[in-house]
């Protein structure tokens, strides 16, 4: 074991192997606001490969060479995509209605100011234990492009935030998980981010499910599914 990776508000290691952690840093140094993760270790550890990748960038893979400390670029996962043309993605949190806080993921698009917008709520799929993290999310940039801010709600049940947060979500589809969803959009909108005439409610699996509750328990919200 050389390290532990963790979710928090975006995946952060905690390196027990000293070298690592030293070539991680100088990772960190070059290309910030980025995850790395290690990959592939070769066997007699001379060669490292990380995947780094971040809110705006699908990720790319690098080859680090310990003995002339040199890193290279191996593949660009999806050439196609600008990062500086993506759209920035931030931790956010509120207090639902019951006290509990619940946290998530806010994008905003790009060269519009941060009033009124029309908002996709996109809850994640599971429910227990899958969770949103920081990261590149293709329709998060799609519908951000398209000057929608997006909403991602890690509701009661989600994982990452320990096991009693995780199992406040048991038996609680369309009741309190729904409300933690709808208190997430009612944040944004107290906020002054969201347009309250122009939020949807998009998501598949347990999201697509989320998304049929909130047409049914609460169709005011939204003017989409």
């Amino acid at each position: 074991v050389v390290g532990i990776a963790r979710a928090a508000d975006r995946t952060r290691f905690h390196w027990l192997d000293d070298e690592l952690r030293q070539i991680h840093a100088k990772l960190e140094a070059a290309l910030p606001d980025t995850v790395h993760r290690p990959r592939q270790i070769a066997a007699d550890g001379s060669k490292i490969i990380f995947f780094s990748s971040n809110d705006r960038d699908p990720g790319v893979y690098y080859l680090y060479d310990r003995k002339r400390q040199k890193l290279s670029e191996l593949a660009v996962l999806k050439p196609g995509i600008d990062p500086e043309k993506m759209a920035a993605t931030k931790e956010i949190s509120f207090t639902a209605r019951d006290g509990l806080v619940v946290r998530g993921y806010l994008t905003l698009p790009k060269g519009r100011e941060p009033k009124k917008l029309p908002l996709v709520l996109h809850p994640h799929g599971g429910p227990f234990g899958i969770r949103d993290e920081w990261g590149y999310r293709d329709e998060v940039q799609f519908y951000a492009n398209r000057g929608f801010a997006v909403l991602q709600v890690n509701y009661r049940g989600s994982g990452g935030y320990g096991r009693t947060f995780e199992a406040a979500g048991f038996k609680k589809w369309g009741l309190e998980m729904q409300n933690d969803l709808t208190d997430g959009v009612q944040w944004a909108i107290d906020q002054g981010i969201a347009d309250s005439g122009r939020v949807v409610i998009s998501g598949a699996s347990y999201g697509g499910y989320a998304t049929m509750a909130g047409l049914v328990y609460t169709p005011e919200m939204y003017c989409a599914g």
